[in-house]
């Protein structure tokens, strides 16, 4: 998308949400699939023996169960082969439509470009359309209320946009959380630091409830996992955000170093604590995971670090 900006295009980002989507896996139709795939033979067979004969019931408060039902249709939630059986099943869904689109799970996101509205807005909709007649084909529901539309543009004057699904209007957001990361429609980073920084202060919280009560290897353990975790996850994306926009959050990961060190709140230098707690700041752990995925990419291309061809095609 920010490609498009630079050339110049408007983009149509839509976010689809399916309702109970491994609970809908047809195991008829993922068989097919299966076969299709090139599973066939014993390993079809085990596949199917996996799926079928499977029986659920309804138990209530006090103590009434209903009939056994078999389950024909979903994927058994908590497997291991579960995520995997539901992305084979959904795995041609890009083949019915030329839009770009990228699954995650249940979780899909569609991508149309143009430098005139209306032009956009037609391709949209009458790729949609191929899209939903997909997701009947596979007996798939749509839930329309979750689903959404951004338009991502640096025109000012911007029209009324109108996408619909099956009859039903998509509705525009201006910022949608799409895995875990907060993507507004000026693809600024603001949204979703606002969303983590309440997260990581509850964690200098429990930081501090902690503090004078257990060791700093459980301190630690606790930073990594309330803090480290939410400062780790799409810095890739976001890290590079000005410093006014990062900021807030960087003051957040000072007051749980100073927490867990008892510093003494105030203009002082907190190298030394970052250094004794063998932990990171923001810029660092931005450069830290932008260099581990730099050097996955060139391994994965076969170069070496060495080679001045690997450095700078990213």
């Amino acid at each position: 998308m920010i490609k498009n900006l630079d050339e110049g295009l408007s983009s149509c980002a839509i976010f689809l949400d399916l309702a109970k989507a491994f609970d809908s896996v047809s195991h008829k139709i993922l068989l097919r699939k299966l076969h299709c795939y090139g599973i066939r033979g014993k390993a079809l067979e085990l596949f199917k023996s996996y799926l079928s004969s499977r029986t659920q019931f309804v138990k209530l408060p006090n103590g009434i169960k209903s009939s056994l039902t078999k389950v024909e249709f979903g994927v058994p939630q908590g497997s291991i082969l579960g995520p995997l059986l539901f992305l084979l099943f959904i795995n041609d869904l890009p083949c019915a439509t030329n839009l770009y689109i990228k699954l995650f799970a249940d979780d899909t996101f569609l991508c149309a470009q143009n430098k005139d509205f209306s032009s956009l807005q037609n391709e949209v909709n009458a790729e949609l359309e191929k899209v939903f007649i997909w997701l009947a084909s596979n007996k798939l529901t749509l839930n329309i209320k979750k689903s959404k539309l951004m338009i991502i543009t640096k025109k000012q004057n911007i029209p009324n946009f109108c996408v619909k699904i099956n009859g039903s209007l998509l509705e525009k957001c201006k910022s949608y959380k799409y895995l875990g990361v907060v993507i507004d429609e000026n693809l600024k980073w603001d949204a979703h630091i606002d969303y983590i920084t309440p997260k990581i202060a509850k964690a200098c919280g429990a930081l501090a409830r902690l503090r004078n009560c257990t060791s700093m290897e459980v301190l630690l353990n606790v930073y990594h996992a309330l803090v480290h975790s939410y400062l780790r996850y799409g810095i890739l994306i976001w890290g590079n955000a000005s410093q006014s926009v990062l900021d807030p959050l960087q003051i957040l990961v000072n007051k749980a170093a100073r927490i867990m060190v008892s510093a003494p709140f105030g203009n002082i230098d907190l190298n030394p604590a970052y250094d004794y707690l063998k932990i990171l700041n923001v810029t660092k752990t931005f450069l830290l995971e932008t260099g581990k995925y730099h050097y996955k990419l060139v391994k994965a291309r076969g170069g070496g670090l060495r080679s001045k061809k690997c450095f700078w095609p990213i």
